[in-house]
């Protein structure tokens, strides 16, 4: 299925009650270093405990942490369902199946950018949670990976029931993927310096006078949405150029163009041939380095939005845009 209102306002709720924990729980833990929010009580002990001790209270800390991620994730995700079972499932549904194709023409694919998104969002939330709470980052980014892979596939599971759309294999890839990224940032520098991002700006209403509709935002929107990865440009020159400022990025950008996107009955929202973008970005968190959890975890939600900048648009139109969002 395409990535619909019920996945992003899905994501948005059990994303809004996970960073809700994480804020709680960071108030009674102190700042590692700029890179990483939280740290474990048990790191900032002097003189160190014997080590058969450090390793019960560790023992002891790790699991009580995983029975509180475990219980709220399955409260959230129980009240999750059972509202979007009543909004969204309740008037229709058939025999489960798998998509048939439409998935694959829907926005031109751009919607997958849409699942890739969501999984890092949902996992990178619940990781911070899971360190908040005193779990080692293998560990939280393994929480991560399960609670953003296993949102996606139930959500996509119910869609299979749906007669419009079915259950979509490229969408839980994607969205899969986007859950990895926690333990990718760990293991890989390329993903460590490369965040991807989100920005929608209304250049067309062609989506809303399809589906009649009054123009304002929507999250189904695509063909004023662009999805963004933005690289370290002090990483892309290997290091090499000192004048370059760590928080400075080269951002790739991919839309849909309105005018070739399909407005036929039989096929809604098919096709939009591909718009490519290259832009300068911002990584917030290492401009502005807060030593306060509270921004720290602020600014890092911020960063899933790309800066307004000057963009040059490469695909169907060449075209300098001074300011492009």
């Amino acid at each position: 299925m395409n990535f619909s209102t019920k996945l992003r306002y899905g994501l948005l709720i059990s994303s809004l009650f996970s960073l809700g924990v994480s804020s709680l729980s960071a108030k009674c833990l102190t700042s590692k270093d700029s890179t990483f929010p939280y740290r474990s009580t048990f790191d900032t002990l002097s003189p160190k405990p014997e080590a058969d001790s450090l390793t019960i209270a560790d023992r002891k800390q790790t699991r009580g942490a995983t029975i509180l991620v475990a219980g709220s994730s399955v409260g959230a995700a129980a009240g999750l369902y059972i509202y979007l079972q009543k909004a969204w499932w309740a008037e229709k549904s058939t025999n489960f199946h798998f998509d048939e194709g439409r998935d694959l023409r829907y926005a031109n694919n751009l919607d997958k950018m849409g699942h890739l998104m969501g999984g890092i969002i949902v996992s990178d939330i619940y990781y911070d949670v899971c360190r908040g709470l005193g779990m080692n980052d293998k560990r939280a980014a393994w929480w991560g990976f399960g609670m953003g892979t296993g949102l996606q596939m139930a959500i996509e599971i119910k869609d299979g029931f749906a007669p419009d759309w079915g259950f979509s294999v490229p969408d839980i890839a994607f969205g899969a993927f986007g859950s990895l990224m926690p333990l990718l940032k760990q293991k890989s520098p390329f993903f460590k310096n490369t965040d991807f991002k989100f920005s929608y700006w209304r250049r067309s209403d062609k989506y809303f006078d399809a589906r009649d509709l009054k123009p304002g935002f929507h999250i189904d929107d695509y063909l004023n949405q662009t999805y963004w990865m933005t690289t370290s440009l002090r990483y892309l020159t290997g290091n090499r150029v000192d004048w370059i400022p760590d928080w400075l990025g080269l951002s790739i950008g991919w839309g849909i163009e309105a005018e070739s996107w399909n407005t036929n009955p039989a096929d809604p929202g098919s096709g939009g041939k591909p718009e490519f973008y290259i832009s300068p970005d911002i990584d917030l968190v290492r401009l502005f380095n807060p030593k306060r959890t509270f921004w720290k975890m602020t600014l890092k939600r911020l960063n899933y939005l790309k800066i307004p900048l000057p963009t040059l648009q490469l695909t169907q139109k060449v075209r300098f845009w001074p300011v492009y969002y």
